[in-house]
């Protein structure tokens, strides 16, 4: 009996030890984490000036000096520069683009954005770009690259 109250008193002792000391255990700190330059416009876009191309596929409307931080952004300001209707549908992955100008996705063609001729990955308003890039949005059959 002695020997387990020794050992219960002993165990809330040393419990009481450690936990009393967690409050003086000094934390530790990380260096602040630093961006590559590459990496940081991406972080923390800022509107920049890029061209913007609207290929309905009978005709085709230009807009330069577009002030955008994504790919969506230079639609909506160069649809605005034009004077044309848009259309957009909010999912869970970004911005899905239905009609640019009067003219809707069908089952054989959509509206498909390319950034420096190469076409997006991700939702257009997920798609962030840098000065000088050239934003183009294509009315055409999708395919699978």
């Amino acid at each position: 009996m002695k020997r387990t109250l020794f050992v219960f008193v002993g165990l809330f002792i040393v419990g009481f030890l450690l936990f009393s000391a967690i409050p003086f255990v000094r934390t530790v700190r990380f260096p602040e984490l630093k961006l590559p330059q590459f990496w940081e416009s991406y972080a923390n876009p800022t509107p920049s000036l890029v061209s913007v191309t609207l290929d309905f596929g009978d005709r085709v409307a230009t807009a330069s000096s577009v002030s955008a931080t994504t790919a969506f952004d230079a639609l909506v300001a160069a649809s605005a520069k034009e004077q044309l209707e848009l259309k957009t549908k909010q999912y869970d992955f970004g911005v899905f683009v239905e009609q640019i100008g009067g003219v809707v996705n069908t089952k054989e063609k959509s509206w498909i954005y390319f950034v420096n001729g190469k076409s997006g990955t991700v939702a257009a308003d997920k798609q962030p770009i840098i000065a000088g890039d050239s934003v183009e949005w294509r009315y055409i059959e999708p395919t699978i690259e």
